[in-house]
């Protein structure tokens, strides 16, 4: 099993964590459809602290180092409570390449050979109630370091198994953004449109934080409090929230079928026949002026054997303070003139996503978005690609993106439109 983790932006929001394959010593399609998005099971194995729900030590090929023996439990707090590392150093390599074929003829160049982006992934368990998280980005802009550790199942004989877990670090990656439609979990290159308009970004120190998460078979949720952009003194906080309805829990329990288990068939992993609901709401502060930004939305995606349409929306809520110059009203104090304004954004968005083969999944995405009191900043687009699976951790995305509304410009405020585009990305990992 691996669970090629997720986190933000690859430059999309992706990751691949081939070192629970090893750990397994079994197919990336265990826990992955096409990947990074994780299949049922592998969502279990996530939430889970990447292990094996109900019994991780039955699967575990490569044995764990054993840091002191299970009777130091019987003598705590004589003894330090004993736990394990993983025996293989639990890193992997991966690595995205794109070309892009402008189809409009509004760039200088009409293919672009992007540079290759790099990351030296670590992730595992240590023990029984203990998990943790490293990466190391190596793009254009540089290196950046993220890393987050998790304590599990605080209070468990009074609250219940998995109920309340502690997360330090790097945290945000994987939750800034609607509960069933992740930019980490998505199949194509491009991000949801949401993400970018509405700033639902964590990077590096930008994140750190604390969070509180916790699933049981058809429920999860995570809240957390982090850094912010530093300029202000408040914290930024976001909570999530999903139910699930069919398919297997989230717990790994349930199911109506043996797929998507480490018996996986060549066909048919992927399926999960489910219906999931979330809500997702974040408060951030911006610049010295503690100028507030507010977002809330709603997703849903529904799986039926080959199938998954999903869904969404969000809103943003820009709380500009004096001295901006959005269009507001305009105030006279002391003879100098500030303005203020509320900057309302709207986004939705659908998609489609269908496995013709294992190795063969088209999709199709169409995003909205409006602002308030500006026509000219509204967008409208389709993202139509498709996934081949070369082999299980080998993947290249075919890609178009196709404005409908007002195009974005080159370098935000160049003279040539960043418009309809073909991309070619190669994604592997190992």
């Amino acid at each position: 099993m691996i669970s090629f983790f997720f986190v933000e932006f690859f430059p999309g929001n992706a990751e691949a964590i081939p070192a629970f394959a090893r750990k397994y010593k079994t197919s990336c399609i265990t826990c992955h459809g096409t990947f990074p998005r994780l299949t049922a099971l592998g969502e279990a194995v996530r939430l889970n602290g990447y292990k094996m729900p109900d019994g991780d030590e039955l699967y575990v090929k490569d044995q764990p180092v054993i840091m002191g023996v299970e009777a130091y439990k019987k003598v705590f707090p004589q003894a330090v409570w004993p736990s394990d590392i993983p025996g293989m150093p639990p890193i992997a390599i991966r690595v995205i390449q794109d070309v892009e074929f402008d189809t409009g003829g509004t760039k200088d160049s009409s293919v672009t050979f992007n540079t290759p982006a790099a990351k030296i992934l670590s992730a595992g368990s240590l023990g029984q109630d203990m998990s943790f998280f490293v990466e190391m980005e190596f793009e254009d802009e540089g290196t950046e370091l993220s890393a987050w550790f998790m304590w599990e199942d605080w209070f468990s004989s009074a609250i219940g198994d998995n109920h309340l877990n502690f997360r330090i670090g790097s945290i945000g990656m994987q939750d800034l953004a609607l509960p069933n439609t992740r930019s980490h979990n998505r199949i194509t290159r491009e991000g949801y449109l949401y993400a970018d308009e509405v700033r639902l970004h964590a990077h590096g120190s930008s994140n750190i934080g604390i969070e509180l998460n916790g699933f049981d078979k058809w429920w999860r949720y995570n809240a957390g409090l982090f850094q912010g952009d530093g300029a202000t003194d408040k914290k930024d906080f976001y909570g999530a929230l999903s139910f699930k309805i069919g398919g297997l829990g989230y717990d790994g329990s349930g199911g109506t079928s043996d797929e998507g288990g480490l018996e996986t068939t060549p066909s048919g992993y992927w399926r999960d026949d489910s219906a999931l609901f979330g809500i997702f709401g974040m408060r951030s502060y911006i610049g010295d002026e503690d100028e507030k930004f507010d977002r809330i939305g709603v997703d849903s995606r529904i799986n039926y054997k080959d199938i998954s349409i999903a869904a969404g929306y969000i809103r943003g809520i820009d709380v500009q303070e004096a001295g901006h110059e959005e269009e507001g009203e305009v105030h006279e104090e002391e003879g100098e003139v500030h303005e203020e304004s509320d900057i309302d954004k709207n986004l939705w968005f659908v998609e489609l996503e269908y496995f013709v083969y294992p190795w063969l999944q088209p999709y199709v995405r169409y995003e909205h978005l409006s602002v308030d009191g500006s026509d000219d900043s509204d967008k409208a687009r389709f993202i139509i690609g498709t996934v081949i699976l070369a082999r299980a951790n080998v993947k290249f995305n075919v890609e178009g993106r196709f404005y409908t509304e007002n195009e974005p410009l080159v370098a935000a405020g160049g003279d040539k439109n960043d418009d309809n585009l073909i991309a070619l990305r190669l994604d592997y990992a190992f």
